[in-house]
């Protein structure tokens, strides 16, 4: 990126970020709202699901006849946590489980419907959700998706996950397929969270991913759900993906300076002190401000995410850092495809005065 861009941009996140936060309170006076002053800014990683996805999946909202994820519970779930703004993905993805068996026209099909749930969903937030679509990266129909949704105000980013839909790395065909997804995505400036761990995912496989796929990327942002983690959990398999990408942003290699990491289901229950303590130092090395808070809602609440990130011991200045924390995906619509977070690292831009 030529320096005078690189400048523009960094001075441009750190306006946005700013006046995002000082105008916040001035918001709910001129509103009349007498409205509590948001302790987070953001919840990075969120999930609505329709009626269909909770009778496939399950864990949804209880309470609800049929059973829904809606986003007046995500916003429930915001104001619970006292967080300002929150970013929803869409569960369209789940369709592209093999367990459940459908055959590509019903996977495009539905895949379509959820992510229209979604949309729907995201439009009755009055801005405090910003939504992602999703798709199966081996369905045919994807990149097709991906065109559906071009310029929507509503869904401004793309939510892929690699564990549920089966992506082999070592596939030549699977890195093929999503390398063209990550690409598309990439083309029209789309911000992508991705879920890479869990199971077999380990640091060789985190290798591929960094060396064969995120190019494709291009300048785009790239967010790693779980900060590199997820489930089946294997011991080590965590804190070996986050050292690794620890290694190439400490090098600075140009694949990773768009990566940033939410920390959803972080740390896992099943993790203990050793493992959580990798976890630490990995996330010191990387730098704080390239880590988003997230809950993975419904899964979890933002309340008690924010409970279970005290197993980190980061000291009081990393948690305001995490506290102020929200990507220009969720606070702001402009130029989201030309801040590096190296620019962050050397500016810590990310931190509030």
């Amino acid at each position: 990126m030529p320096t005078a861009v690189a400048g523009d941009a960094r001075a441009l996140f750190l306006a946005c970020c700013l006046a995002a936060a000082a105008s916040a309170p001035l918001r709910a006076q001129e509103s009349g709202i007498n409205a509590p002053v948001p302790t987070w800014r953001a919840d990075h990683h969120m999930h609505v699901a329709s009626p269909d996805i909770c009778v496939r999946i399950g864990d949804c909202v209880d309470d609800h006849d049929p059973a829904i994820v809606s986003a007046d519970d995500a916003i429930a779930a915001l104001d619970s946590a006292s967080i300002g703004r929150g970013a929803v993905f869409s569960s369209a993805y789940l369709y592209g489980l093999p367990e459940l068996g459908l055959d590509p026209d019903e996977i495009t099909r539905r895949v379509r419907q959820e992510n229209e749930f979604t949309a729907a969903e995201v439009s009755r937030s009055a801005g405090r959700l910003v939504g992602f679509l999703s798709v199966d990266p081996l369905s045919a129909s994807a990149i097709t998706e991906l065109d559906a949704w071009r310029g929507s105000e509503i869904l401004v980013g793309l939510k892929l996950h690699l564990t549920a839909t089966a992506v082999d790395l070592h596939d030549a065909d699977h890195r093929g397929r999503l390398a063209a997804v990550l690409h598309a995505g990439a083309a029209q400036g789309l911000p992508v969270a991705v879920h890479i761990g869990g199971g077999d995912f380990g640091s060789a496989e985190a290798r591929i991913f960094i060396e064969s796929v995120l190019p494709h990327a291009g300048s785009s942002f790239v967010q790693l759900a779980h900060a590199g983690g997820g489930y089946p959990f294997r011991r080590d398999h965590h804190a070996d993906i986050l050292n690794l990408f620890a290694d190439f942003i400490a090098a600075d290699d140009p694949r990773t300076r768009h990566v940033s990491f939410d920390l959803s289901y972080v740390p896992a229950p099943e993790e203990g002190p050793e493992i959580v303590a990798a976890l630490s130092e990995a996330m010191r090395r990387i730098g704080l401000q390239r880590f988003l808070f997230g809950s993975d809602y419904n899964v979890l609440s933002p309340a008690g995410q924010i409970a279970a990130l005290e197993r980190l011991r980061l000291t009081d200045d990393e948690m305001q850092i995490l506290r102020a924390s929200c990507a220009p995906w969720v606070c702001t619509k402009h130029a989201i495809t030309t801040h590096s977070w190296r620019q962050s690292d050397e500016q810590g831009t990310t931190k509030q005065p």
